[in-house]
């Protein structure tokens, strides 16, 4: 651990970290001030939607911000110096979930068969172009149907398809989402510095400097959010970094993966069972995601319901250690499967645990 933050902080690496940085946080105001020109079109949508977590017109165009300052980490690896390979092809195979997802955003009704149907575009286009997918996530029986590549790639895509969507759907108070999106860029990046793919590393590490900058504008007072497609952006991303990082360093337990992405994750399962079990299609919005919950209960019993403007970052707070502890299990036991699996089970038995709580609560003071 020493080794990477005596490597992170190289003088221009952090001079390359810290631009990307403002000009994430600099295109995010921009768009912010020039909102009214093009972002209003779904603005009554917003707020009427039952998953809604704010009052008011909030531009949901974040995306365009951070993408923008990825395509900036090319020629800064350049001038300065740094190899991040041929990572920056990620972007390339991003734009097809990436410009659905804006457009949405924009508020054109894209129907979720064909955000879908993108998200497995894209994936497929990174595996074309890297030739990667997984071939163990140590389970029996799954890990000897994985030996078929056609079996492998399909249940590649539908893997990291599930996760791309994770990050969409925890991106509804103020924060939260971007939290999620920098401690895993971070996180992949340790790992990757661990097991010595420094340009994997690198590219990780500037890459949380892009979401960083817009982190500021959107917590705590939530000027701005990732919308669609800055979500199905960055998930897709990290999504794909991990499953290249397993690719070059198979002593990585697929659980050490789970672990850091358990809160997308986590939520996108519950999300589906929940919606099964009340007999609603998969893809319909709820607002009974674990963020929502203890919002609700944050503005009935604690704040008051006009002090949503407090309620909304203080969930974002108290979800941290959540999000957090998991991925710095997966830290320390990278290379341990049977800890790993052990730690999941037991996050998830306090996930499903702490979720009963917040549905309890949020029941009691409806």
């Amino acid at each position: 651990m020493l080794s990477f933050f005596e490597k992170i902080t190289d003088p221009f690496l952090i001079i390359a970290y810290l631009v990307l940085c403002f000009a994430s946080f600099a295109l995010s105001i921009l768009i912010i001030i020039f909102s009214k020109y093009g972002f209003t079109r779904r603005a009554e949508m917003d707020e009427m939607a039952v998953q809604s977590a704010h009052r008011g017109f909030i531009p949901r165009a974040g995306g365009i911000a951070v993408f923008v300052s990825m395509i900036t980490i090319i020629p800064l690896s350049k001038i300065f110096g740094f190899n991040i390979g041929e990572m920056a092809w990620l972007f390339a195979t991003a734009l097809i979930v990436f410009m659905i997802g804006v457009k949405e955003d924009l508020g054109y009704q894209i129907r979720s068969k064909t955000r879908l149907l993108a998200s497995l575009l894209s994936g497929s286009c990174v595996i074309l172009f890297f030739n990667v997918w997984l071939h163990s996530v140590a389970v029996p029986g799954l890990d000897f149907l994985l030996n078929f590549s056609p079996f492998a790639i399909a249940f590649t895509l539908f893997a990291t398809t599930g996760v791309v969507n994770g990050f969409n759907l925890i991106d509804g108070v103020n924060g939260l989402s971007s939290y999620v999106s920098i401690s895993t860029a971070l996180t992949l990046s340790i790992l990757a510095f661990f097991t010595g793919h420094f340009e994997l590393a690198i590219f990780l590490f500037l890459l949380s400097g892009t979401i960083l900058g817009f982190f500021i504008v959107n917590f705590p007072f939530g000027k701005i959010f990732l919308g669609d497609g800055g979500a199905y952006l960055i998930g897709h991303i990290l999504v794909w970094s991990s499953i290249i990082l397993i690719n070059f360093e198979p002593k990585i337990s697929p659980f050490a993966i789970l672990l850091i992405f358990f809160w997308p994750v986590a939520d996108t399962l519950l999300s589906i069972w929940r919606r099964w079990k009340l007999g609603n299609p998969a893809d319909r919005p709820d607002r009974l995601h674990f963020h929502q919950l203890i919002m609700r209960f944050l503005e009935i019993r604690l704040l008051g319901r006009s002090r949503r403007n407090i309620a909304n970052p203080v969930v974002t707070i108290i979800l941290i250690p959540l999000v957090s502890v998991p991925q710095i299990i997966g830290i320390i036991f990278w290379q341990e499967i049977n800890a790993t699996i052990c730690f999941t089970v037991a996050m998830s038995v306090l996930f499903i645990f702490n979720y009963g709580l917040a549905l309890n609560l949020a029941k009691r003071f409806r």
